[in-house]
């Protein structure tokens, strides 16, 4: 459910119970394409782990609104809705979108 705030756009969203950050040793990217081309790519490991503004934890966010409360990866592609989609982990390491 998203409730609007008068510039942002705020989420009462929160990470399923069985989602886990994956373990350090693993390693996962997210990148984006355009036009066949990687126009940017992310380390979900980063903004997992780091103090992100978003503070949800075992989750990565993504769309195209510019709102750090709101997704952790601002995307530029077209076909992305402003809140596009969440990969979660769970406690095997396992990625779900």
């Amino acid at each position: 459910r998203l409730q609007r705030n008068k510039s942002t756009m705020a989420s009462a969203w929160q990470p399923p119970y069985w989602s886990h950050p994956p373990a350090s040793t693993d390693t996962w990217t997210l990148d984006e394409i355009k036009q066949g081309n990687i126009i940017a790519s992310y380390s979900l490991n980063e903004i997992l782990t780091k103090n992100h503004p978003s503070r949800r934890g075992a989750a990565v966010t993504f769309g195209r609104i510019d709102d750090p409360s709101a997704v952790d990866i601002v995307t530029a592609h077209e076909s992305c809705s402003r809140l596009h989609a969440r990969i979660s982990f769970d406690k095997s390491g396992t990625p779900w979108l």
